[in-house]
């Protein structure tokens, strides 16, 4: 009985262990990014300066051009950009609705006419 009973606290702590270690072992949630930060990840590589395709801020348009890009242009003007840094994806697919969503807010809310016009340098 007591070889039982000694068995049964060593399996008991065995399992308290793994257990312990296994919660170790759980990935932090990603870090929710801002606009600023996605601006940077999806669009600086292409829009820095000196740029073949020319340098992009919030500050290049207003705040309604902004607005009439991500509605209007952004899906054409896109549609074939890769992004060979991140496994030769199309950019559009590795861009989510609510990254999209923050990258224009970001980019509106820091336009040429907006009270805190800014770049993302």
């Amino acid at each position: 009985m007591r070889r039982l009973t000694l068995g049964l606290v060593a399996l008991l702590l065995c399992c308290a262990v793994a257990m312990a270690a296994a919660e170790e072992k759980k990935p932090e949630p990603a870090k929710k990014l801002d606009g600023k930060e996605l601006f940077k990840i999806n669009c600086k590589s292409c829009h820095g300066a000196k740029s073949a395709h020319g340098e992009f801020t919030p500050m290049t348009y207003i705040g309604e051009q902004w607005e009439r890009f991500f509605d209007e242009k952004l899906a054409e003007t896109h549609k074939a950009v890769v992004d060979s840094t991140r496994g030769a994806q199309p950019l559009l697919k590795l861009i989510t609705p609510a990254d999209l969503k923050e990258m224009r807010k970001w980019c509106v809310d820091h336009a040429a006419d907006s009270e805190h016009p800014m770049t993302c340098g």
